[in-house]
């Protein structure tokens, strides 16, 4: 969490910077706030040029969702914390762009499960009790800096005041990765062969269910500012 807030300080620094040289310049600063697929957020932009933009921004997301596997209740609990530095091209000068970056992702997803006693082997029946004491939990993460492509259309450029812009795109943050997945229960047995065994199965399914993940779609809208 902390490389998190210094990378936001490192972007952020270097946008003020790039503003510095443009603040006076015709709509040479704006400031947005968004939402969409990554939650709500904010951004700083600045004009490069005629027909190039450098964004920055800050973004938020939480949720959660359910799904079953191998018999266990699993709640999944996204919590995407992100910043994004983007460079925003306007082929034709107006206000139609394409766009390419980063996001430096501090993306995570807490996972629990547990089994209801409906689900326990009829062989099993005697521990039909203990479901209530045993649960299952980790984290699944992603690569830290993931890739981005896009389109969008922005208003007012090249004039100042209050405007809109809209942007679609995938950002590539690579294959989920489960870490720390281990059994909560009154007994200690993470340490049991057949345990780990267990628990790599479900890493795996785990893995194999959060695949979408890896290209995530994009799409935000903004209101807008422009100095």
């Amino acid at each position: 969490m902390p490389k998190f807030y210094l990378s936001c300080a490192v972007v952020f620094s270097f946008m003020m910077i790039s503003t510095s040289h443009h603040v006076f310049a015709e709509e040479g600063f704006g400031i947005s706030v968004k939402g969409g697929t990554l939650g709500v957020g904010a951004e700083l932009s600045t004009t490069l040029s005629d027909n190039f933009r450098l964004r920055g921004g800050l973004n938020y997301l939480t949720y959660s969702f359910d799904t079953e596997i191998s018999d266990i209740d699993y709640e999944f609990e996204p919590e995407f914390n992100s910043i994004s530095l983007l460079l925003d091209y306007h082929p034709f000068g107006g206000s139609f762009f394409l766009s390419g970056g980063a996001f430096l992702n501090n993306n995570n997803v807490p996972v629990s499960g547990s089994m209801g006693k409906d689900k326990v082997p009829s062989a099993y029946s005697q521990y039909n009790s203990a479901t209530d004491l045993v649960n299952i939990s980790g984290d699944v993460e992603f690569q830290p800096v993931a890739p981005y492509l896009g389109l969008g259309w922005r208003s007012k450029k090249g004039e100042k005041g209050w405007g809109f812009a809209c942007d679609l795109g995938v950002m590539f943050q690579g294959a989920p990765e489960v870490n720390d997945l281990r059994i909560n229960a009154p007994v200690d047995v993470n340490g049991l062969p057949e345990v780990q065994e267990f628990l790599k199965e479900q890493e795996q399914e785990i893995e194999d269910e959060l695949e979408r993940f890896q290209y995530y779609p994009v799409a935000s809208i903004m209101f807008l500012y422009n100095f």
